[in-house]
């Protein structure tokens, strides 16, 4: 069982999961939430600059306030931003980022933590389907966001999971809504060495939520990243699509972001550039999008993340003597709004 989600072995192309972005226009009650009451602490404030907010496609929000947010480790993995027109829609309803699966140390504790809390709690702790060593509740955050808080005990036969650090530690499973979870899988089959699984489970939160039998299973798939992390894909019928203003991101989970090892595995890349501020300023990254049209920023990671102990002397030689040019800022990246 992995218990590492900041770094990940020089086989896998992808992962492990970096980030996250919620898009509110609470930002506020959003912010106070996650560090009163899931123990992250404040790493980062600023407005988006012009560069930025158009790496993200959404130009309208330059200006618009910004914070990032760290585990107990202090690693940054979440963003806020404040939109006015971010307006929270009802969950499990739209195509695309669905839940941020963080994990936990103490599932059933942080659960009576959060009874009188700004989180509203959808299902309490429980052992999930897949496997008992896995037990989880579900939450609704004042930005609309659900978070899955999820316990990993034990090995899961078949998975690499990444187990909790500190009590609320950070992202490992982002979790998508879709109408066929074969096409949304091929997003990830794209990139080498990535394996991807289908199977029915039993999803209790959405059977709520559908008002369906407890009982009911649905379709299901899951790509291992690197590092510990999975995505999962939930295949619902009758999903809407993401619909939000021209330069805004969606509300809710807009993003997320992946550590990859290599940009040059990307076909395209019209849109790759250095990040220049936040937590993985200095870094090359890139935007694309998956079936369901959800936001992903693949950031390529660092020299001694992907190097073997035996060849990270040699690749942080060959990182510091690469010519400045060969990474453009967004500004003159050529990067659409």
């Amino acid at each position: 069982m992995s218990d590492r989600i900041s770094g990940s072995t020089s086989e896998q192309a992808l992962g492990p999961v970096c980030h996250a972005v919620i898009n509110t226009n609470r930002f506020d009650a959003t912010l106070a939430a996650w560090r009163d009451f899931l123990g992250q602490r404040e790493c980062f404030r600023d407005r988006l600059s012009e560069r930025q907010a158009r790496h993200w496609h959404a130009a309208a929000l330059t200006g618009a306030r910004q914070a990032w947010l760290m585990n107990e480790l202090g690693e940054a993995w979440l963003c806020i931003i404040e939109d006015a027109e971010a307006e929270p829609v009802a969950p499990f309803t739209r195509r695309g980022w669905l839940a941020l699966e963080v994990c936990v140390q103490n599932v059933d504790a942080l659960f009576e933590e959060l009874r009188e809390g700004p989180f509203e709690i959808l299902g309490e702790p429980a052992d999930l389907d897949v496997s008992p060593n896995v037990r989880a509740m579900q939450v609704q955050g004042p930005a609309g966001e659900i978070v899955y808080l999820t316990e990993v005990r034990a090995e899961v036969p078949g998975f690499e999971l990444a187990r909790a650090r500190c009590a609320v530690d950070r992202l490992f499973i982002p979790v998508a809504l879709s109408a066929d979870r074969a096409s949304a899988s091929r997003t990830w089959q794209a990139f080498a060495g990535i394996r991807t699984m289908q199977f029915d489970i039993r999803i209790t939160v959405i059977n709520r939520a559908w008002e369906l039998p407890l009982e009911r299973r649905h379709p299901v798939a899951v790509a291992q990243l690197g590092g510990g992390s999975l995505i999962e894909i939930d295949q619902l019928p009758g999903l809407r699509c993401q619909n939000h203003a021209t330069g805004h991101l969606r509300s809710g989970i807009a993003m997320v972001g992946i550590e990859v090892r290599d940009l040059a595995d990307l076909a395209a890349r019209e849109a790759t550039g250095e990040l220049r501020e936040g937590p993985f300023a200095g870094r090359c990254a890139a935007l694309i999008r998956g079936y369901d049209n959800e936001l992903i920023e693949l950031i390529e990671r660092r020299a001694e993340a992907t190097a073997t102990l035996r060849d990270q002397a040699m690749a942080a030689s060959i990182q510091a003597s690469r010519p400045s040019q060969t990474s453009q800022p967004f500004a003159t990246a050529g990067v659409a709004s």
